[in-house]
This record gives structure tokens, sequence and C-alpha cells, in this order.
């Protein structure tokens, strides 16, 4: 059976996702798959450069920019004092995982385990999944250990060609999201709907893993805007923030933890307000949910490129403050549903199989 090593990291619970919905398809496809996260497993540099990135998506998302711009401009993924430090480690790590091929869906894992593989001529097809549709990039997606990369755009390909990346080596597939999305049945959402008392519009505030950015003030602004509306909140690992929601004694206010069904709370939901993380926005698009996504509270560059595609293309709303968030609110479920044509304008329902099966014809065909 081939083994399949997929390479990940905590920080940005979206890479997690696509992790996920990869390994599930490729499962299915006969693989041995292993999901690891090299950076929390590695170094306490490493573990506390995760740890930092976390705290500032969670309490400071508008200095994310600052710390993104560092990363770039010091590039430790690729420095080689660094890469040196950890030869151990990454050796003691293949030797572990004798993996068949390499894929990688965080942007900074796509270097120094790879760069290992060819300088010991371990002969390990090394692949990419780069999960930013539209740029700006990270500087660590493109890298000259890497056989071949993935796309999820036009936009996403012509980025990493101007990087140098020849495009021979690139392919597009669609943005994987994980197995649910787009497929709730009715039955699923009455049940959420009845269990948590919803007799009306149901709009979800998703805050992430992380729970980042300005939560209470999005539910303030739409309890005013939409009064008759249920909210749900995803609150991920922010107990402060959830706490103080709930302290609130909001009856049309659920707040939520860290989930495992936010394909049921898209699905039911009749507006998904989120931060324009790529997956987060992929999977509202995959259930065909109308969305708002919000640079309010600051925007990280990775984030911008796809916050600007929806205000051009129309698939999501838009928003930089609590202003125009309040606008959309007022327009009523019959114009946010009008924001449909244009999801499907823009997204081509794809699955998770697709990227399978082009890793098994890149492979196949080394």
């Amino acid at each position: 059976m081939r083994r399949l090593l997929i390479l990940t990291s905590d920080t940005g619970e979206g890479h997690n996702s696509a992790a996920q919905a990869i390994a599930e398809a490729a499962r299915a496809a006969g693989y041995e798959v292993s999901v690891r996260k090299p950076l929390e497993e590695s170094t306490t540099l490493n573990r506390s450069l995760g740890q930092l990135y976390n705290l500032l998506l969670t309490h400071r998302p508008g200095w994310v920019g600052l710390f993104a711009w560092s990363v770039d401009c010091l590039g430790p993924n690729e420095a080689d004092f660094l890469y040196r430090r950890v030869t151990g480690y990454i050796r003691q790590f293949l030797d572990a995982e004798r993996p068949d091929l390499v894929l990688s869906v965080h942007p900074m894992l796509n270097h120094m385990i790879q760069r290992w593989i060819v300088e010991q001529h371990l002969g390990v097809p090394c692949y990419t999944l780069v999960t930013d549709p539209f740029p700006p990039f990270w500087r660590g997606w493109s890298s000259p250990y890497v056989d071949r990369y993935f796309v999820p755009t036009p936009e996403a390909g012509d980025e990493m060609v101007s990087r140098g990346v020849p495009a021979g080596t690139i392919e597009r597939v669609p943005m994987p999201v994980r197995a649910g999305f787009g497929r709730v049945s009715e039955s699923e959402v009455d049940r959420l709907r009845a269990s948590l008392g919803v007799d009306g519009d149901l709009i979800l505030v998703n805050g992430g893993a992380r729970g980042g950015g300005p939560l209470r003030h999005l539910v303030r602004a739409v309890r005013e805007e939409a009064p008759t509306s249920h909210v749900l909140v995803v609150c991920g690992h922010n107990q402060r923030v959830r706490k103080r929601l709930e302290q609130a004694g909001d009856p049309r206010v659920r707040t939520f933890g860290f989930v495992d069904n936010m394909h049921v709370l898209v699905g039911a939901a009749d507006l998904v307000i989120t931060k324009p993380g790529a997956l987060s926005t992929y999977e509202a698009l995959a259930a065909a949910v109308p969305a708002v996504l919000t640079a309010i509270g600051g925007l990280m560059p990775q984030e911008s490129g796809l916050f600007d595609a929806a205000r051009r293309l129309g698939f999501s709303f838009a928003v930089n403050t609590l202003d125009e968030l309040r606008a959309v609110l007022r327009k009523g479920v019959s114009e946010w549903e009008s924001r449909r044509q244009a999801i499907s304008d823009f997204y081509r329902p794809g699955s998770s199989d697709d990227i399978v099966e082009r890793i098994q014809l890149a492979h196949a065909g080394r």
C-alpha cells in the first residue's frame, strides 16, 4: 500500500481542514495516510513561533501582517543554520514515516524536509497544495525542492510562475473541502434548528479555531440590525470571549467552542459571517450559503487577495467596517440569497478526490 505523508500545522485551522479532506479521499483511494505537524513536533523555537502566531490571531489579528512580513523577510523555514539544527529530527521523522510521497498544505513546510529528501537522494516525490487562492502569498509556498504544485485558481498559478516556479509543474485543482459541506441534508438542518429552538432566520458568526477578531462587536451588530434572527457564534478555543457572550444572557444567541459539525452549522445558516480564511470561505461556498467576509479588526496579508476577489467578483459580501456590515444585515434574506448566482458563477463544485487523482497521475508519471 502506498504511503502518503501530509504536512500541516495548527497555525491556521484551514490548513488542517484541507489536510483532513485530502486524507479522507486518499484513504478511500487505497493510500495509507499519515498527517503530521512538524512545526509543532520539532523544536522549541518552532513551537514558540507557532504559539505566537496563534496568540496574535486570537487577540491582535491586526498585528499578523507585521508578523508575516517579518517571517517573509527572515525566511526561517529556508535558513541554512536552522536547517542544520533539525537534520537529525528530519532523518528520524522520515525513517519513522517512510513515505512514498509527501504533500505539504502549509507555506512553512516546503523546504527543510523536502531539501533533506533531495540531498539524501531518497527519490520521494514532494508536492504542495497552495491553500491561498489569490495573491499575495507567503513567500514560503515556492521552493526549489518541490516537484509539483496544486493551485485552486488561475491567479494562484500565475503568482507561482512569477516567483520562478516552472509553469509545467503547476496544476489547477478544486479547493479541497471536508466531507459534508455541500451535502447537508434537510433532516440534519431540521434537527439542528429544532434542538436550538430556531424558528426564523439563522446567522452564523464564525470566529474560527482561535475565536479571533471582534466577535462581540460583530454579534452586537447582528442583534441590532437583525433583531428577529437567531445567532450562532463559533468561538473556537477562545473561552474568554465565549464566556462574555454567554454572560449577556441573550436568548437568541447560542455560543459554541471548537466544533466538529461545522458543516451542519454552515448548511443550516441563512448567512455566514467569517474572516476571509480560504477554507472557511470555500466551505461556505461549497454549501452555497451567502457569506460576509469581514476585515473588521484587521486583515491578514494572505487573506487580502480573497477579500478583494469577493468584492470584485461578488461571490461573497466583503466589509471593512461595522457600518458596512450593518448595511448588509439590513438587506435581509432575500438580498442575501441574491449572491447564490455569483457563488455558482465563481465556485465549481469538486471534491478532494480530484487532487488525489492528480497525485496518482503525477506519481505514476515519474
